[in-house]
């Protein structure tokens, strides 16, 4: 099993903050998103609840779906279908709480299995180093954005 789990405090206030997460088409500024776009739109907007997003990541291919958006506070997905190597997503969530006017907690947690036979546990601990790395790099990047836009 992997278990992604990211927890930082960013200097940005949180409306920024979440509405960076939610816009999957602005994906690919990201350094290892290669594609992003949303294939079905949300009920009641793009990036909403219900949207389907198609997202790649290096060699790998996510379709993923909205499940809880709860703006500014949370956002959930579950990835239905992944390629080259099919996944069992259990779950995918990130919850944002302000600090303050211009600090935010984020909380994004993944967790799930890689279907590959008697190797699937090497891939879900090398796929729970990778994604913490990349979770972590893609809001470091967002609260950077944000402060340079500010100075």
């Amino acid at each position: 099993m992997f278990t992604i789990n990211v927890d930082l405090i960013l200097n940005a206030p949180i409306d920024y903050l979440f509405e960076a997460i939610s816009d999957h088409g602005a994906y690919t500024r990201f350094k290892a998103v290669r594609h992003a776009k949303v294939v079905e739109p949300g009920c009641d907007e793009l990036n909403g609840l219900g949207a389907l997003r198609e997202v790649h990541v290096g060699p790998l291919q996510f379709m993923e779906r909205i499940t809880v958006f709860e703006r500014p506070i949370r956002m959930d997905y579950h990835i239905e279908a992944s390629q080259p190597v099919t996944m069992q997503h259990d779950m995918g969530s990130i919850h944002l709480k302000p600090l303050s006017n211009t600090q935010t907690q984020v909380i994004w947690q993944s967790q799930g299995r890689i279907q590959i036979p008697l190797l699937g546990w090497l891939v879900d601990k090398k796929f729970t180093r990778d994604g913490t790395k990349g979770f972590s790099s893609i809001l470091k990047q967002i609260e950077r954005e944000y402060l340079a836009q500010k100075s």
